[in-house]
């Protein structure tokens, strides 16, 4: 796929989440969460990713800071289990990095303004394959109602009752999911859709099959 063959802006992809563009009471996305971009100082090693899959960390892409006081800290028990998405609004096939970030952006934008203390998954995957940090893994997720303890959430952007993910996509989820699998010793059988643990169409009938294709790999 070409560059940019869909662009979404930032202010469209809010829209179609049904939310007003952070100027909720006038106020820039930046006073929603705390400070500017700046390194994350909470996050864990993440090294046995980044040594195996280009990964972009949460300050290359993220303006504003997560509120930790509004996370739940992980306990060192670590995670049990890995559940993957999609974003579920608008078609997306963009690959520039802009055009990723506006979507992340938007992403970001819609969580906080469901006061949810930083962006609800730990993982997202473009179209393009690119992989990014989301919430720290030093912080349980907000991804799935009742289900987030313990669970790895991984999204990936599109909307897969709608169209496939690409090839670089499903490369990218494969390679994660396995990452997270060794480095936390997850067990077979735990790697779910968000549609095995909750009432919802994601991560869509396109992407649903591959997803149960990852417990066969374990």
């Amino acid at each position: 796929m070409t560059v940019e063959s869909s662009h979404i802006s930032r202010r469209r992809f809010l829209h179609s989440l049904g939310l007003a563009v952070p100027a909720i009471a006038g106020l820039p996305l930046a006073s929603m969460g705390s400070a500017v971009r700046g390194p994350v100082t909470l996050a864990p090693d993440l090294r046995f990713i980044s040594k195996e899959l280009p990964l972009r960390r949460r300050h290359e892409w993220a303006r504003v800071q997560p509120n930790p006081d509004r996370l739940r800290p992980a306990t060192a028990a670590g995670y049990h289990r890995i559940t993957l998405h999609h974003a579920g609004m608008d078609v997306i096939r963009s690959t520039s990095e802009s055009a990723v970030v506006s979507c992340l952006d938007g992403v970001l934008g819609g969580h906080l303004q469901r006061r949810f203390g930083d962006v609800g998954y730990h993982f997202l995957i473009d179209y393009a394959g690119r992989v990014w940090e989301g919430r720290s893994l030093a912080y349980w997720g907000a991804h799935v109602s009742g289900h987030n303890e313990h669970n790895v959430g991984i999204v990936l952007l599109g909307n897969f009752e709608r169209q496939r993910a690409s090839r670089a996509q499903i490369q990218s989820m494969q390679k994660l999911v396995g990452l997270v699998r060794d480095h936390y010793n997850i067990q077979p059988g735990a790697i779910y859709g968000h549609i095995d643990l909750g009432r919802t169409l994601c991560p869509g009938r396109y992407l649903y099959p591959q997803v149960q294709r990852l417990n066969q790999m374990a």
